[in-house]
C-alpha cells in the first residue's frame, strides 16, 4: 500500500509559546471511550464511569513540558510514538508522597494543557506510566524543594487533541 502525502505547510505566525499550565489525571480504567469529531481525531467527548475521578495538578510557570517523539524502525517497518510529560510539584509533603505512590501503580490518562490553551490526551490506548519520580530538598536556599515527575506512553497513535478542557467534555 502506498502512503501518499496530502498537504504542505506555510510559515506560521510567531505567536506560540512553550510550556504547560496544568495536567489532569484520570485512571484509565474509569474511561470507557473517546468520541471524535467527524473526519478528524479531535476528541469531542470523553465517556467516563465517574466524573468525580479526575485530579488536577496545577503547575507553576516554566516547570512542565510535553513532547512527542516519532520512532521508526526501518528493519521492521514500524512507526510508533513516545509521549513524555514532565512536571514539577513544589514542596515535599506527606500527602503528595502518598498520592504519588498511588499514581505510580496506576495506568492513567494524562490530559495536558499547554500554555497556548491546547489540551492533549496522553495514554488513551494503554495508559501512561509514571516512569520516574524524584523527591528532592535542594541544596541551597534558591533550589526547588519538591517532586519532579515524568509520565510516558508509547502508542501507534499520536497524542489526541481535545476540542475543550477534559472537565468540560467528560460525560458519564
Amino acid at each position: 500500500m502506498a502512503c501518499e502525502l496530502s498537504t504542505g505547510f506555510t510559515l506560521d505566525c510567531k505567536d506560540g509559546i512553550g510550556g504547560i499550565k496544568q495536567i489532569v489525571l484520570v485512571d484509565k480504567a474509569n474511561v470507557t471511550s473517546f468520541s471524535f469529531q467527524v473526519g478528524t481525531e479531535i476528541v469531542t467527548a470523553i465517556n467516563a464511569l465517574n466524573q468525580n475521578d479526575i485530579y488536577t495538578y496545577e503547575l507553576p510557570t516554566q516547570t512542565g513540558s510535553f513532547e512527542e517523539t516519532i520512532n521508526f524502525n526501518r528493519d521492521n517497518g514500524t512507526v510508533f510514538y513516545t509521549q513524555t510529560v514532565n512536571v514539577m510539584l513544589h514542596k515535599l509533603s506527606y500527602a503528595k508522597r502518598l498520592e504519588l505512590q498511588n499514581v505510580a501503580t496506576a495506568r492513567v490518562i494524562v490530559f495536558v494543557e499547554d500554555t497556548n490553551g491546547n489540551w492533549w490526551a496522553v495514554g488513551y490506548e494503554y495508559g501512561a506510566d509514571l516512569s520516574t519520580a524524584t523527591a528532592a530538598t535542594g541544596t541551597v536556599l534558591g533550589d526547588m524543594n519538591g517532586y519532579t515527575l515524568a509520565f510516558t506512553h508509547e502508542s501507534e497513535k499520536r497524542a489526541y487533541k481535545l476540542n475543550a478542557s477534559p472537565t468540560s467534555i467528560i460525560t458519564e
